[in-house]
């Protein structure tokens, strides 16, 4: 009978264990796990998942998150073993985040040839943007005073009391303190306007939202009458037989949003994931189920997202390396603000 040596026995377990280990680095790369918004999972990409999984062997993963910042958060308070490839965020956080070279990864150029494809603007050395939108006024034709909205003023009046949505300052990073300092003659080097103002309405606000899920909801109910919002809101209620428009007046700002690489060990399949987020075809599917603007400049915006964004003198931009300079002091402001 043939016997096998102690020698052998290590060598067989080394083969082994090597396997394993290369098991396990294969089952990796089958998998991205993508930290996104509840609603961009559900309308967006759980559709496209079984098609990218045939087509590239990657199985999509959703982490949900309520907001960029509880997201970075999260990343920053596991960063030894984030759990996430690529994570869904705000341009401003993202260049906060962006100082973290241990925790996020510069995009590999190399890899992404649809960067070569998108708009001016939409992507620098660590965020590309996988879209664009307004952040206005969405609102309920049947339950509003005289059925239409068509300036902010409008939603401060008596019949809008305890019947408005406002995002908390981290949730559209900064706007709501920008849009009110703009209206009452402040900027975005003196918002104390704005606060100041936002306090004086806190009474009059049913809700300061930290996720744009519940302001939504709370509309969809009927709870509320108007919210600050994006088009994807407009899409989503429409879809469900929800009465609901839109208006952009002056000062209406724009946001990019996107993705950022998480240092997590799988890379390679994150910027596959990246870069088939950026082709014509998902863009196409992303602005017309979720009426945001595609950044892939060979995409046409979905009709609905067109007749609501707003005209050029209308539109602001802001200053974000000064947003995320200033936001934590700005929140921790409009706190106090709104607690007196």
């Amino acid at each position: 009978m043939m016997t096998l040596s102690k020698l052998s026995w290590r060598g067989l377990a080394a083969v082994a264990v090597t396997l394993a280990a290369c098991g396990a680095a294969n089952a990796q790369q089958k998998q991205v796990k993508v930290m996104t918004f509840g609603s961009t999972w559900e309308r967006v990409l759980k559709p496209l998942a079984p098609a990218f999984k045939e087509e590239t062997g990657i199985e999509i993963v959703p982490v949900i998150q309520n907001s960029s910042a509880e997201g970075l958060a999260k990343l920053q308070a596991s960063r030894q073993n984030p759990g996430v490839d690529v994570w869904f965020t705000g341009e401003a956080i993202a260049m906060r985040a962006a100082t973290d070279k241990g925790l996020f990864l510069p995009l590999p150029v190399d890899k992404l040839p649809n960067l070569a494809k998108l708009i001016p603007g939409s992507h620098n050395e660590m965020f590309v943007a996988y879209w664009y939108f307004p952040t206005a006024i969405v609102y309920r034709p049947d339950l509003v005073p005289g059925g239409k909205v068509t300036a902010w003023s409008d939603i401060f009046q008596t019949g809008f009391k305890n019947a408005i949505a406002l995002p908390a300052p981290t949730v559209y990073p900064g706007r709501t303190i920008l849009i009110a300092s703009l209206l009452n003659g402040g900027s975005i080097d003196n918002v104390k306007p704005g606060i100041e103002f936002l306090g004086k309405m806190r009474d009059h606000v049913a809700m300061f939202n930290s996720s744009d899920t519940n302001a939504r909801r709370a509309l969809a109910r009927g709870e509320i009458m108007a919210m600050i919002g994006s088009p994807s809101a407009v899409k989503e209620l429409a879809d469900q037989n929800i009465p609901v428009a839109m208006v952009s007046p002056k000062p209406t700002p724009l946001i990019f949003e996107g993705m950022m690489m998480v240092n997590n060990g799988n890379a390679d399949a994150a910027a596959i994931f990246i870069n088939r987020s950026l082709a014509a075809d998902w863009q196409k599917h992303m602005t017309d189920v979720y009426n945001l603007g595609p950044v892939n400049k060979d995409v046409t915006p979905a009709e609905a997202l067109v007749k609501v964004l707003p005209t050029p003198e209308n539109a602001v931009t802001f200053d974000e390396a000064k947003i995320n300079e200033r936001l934590g002091e700005w929140t921790e402001e409009f706190n106090k603000a709104v607690a007196k």
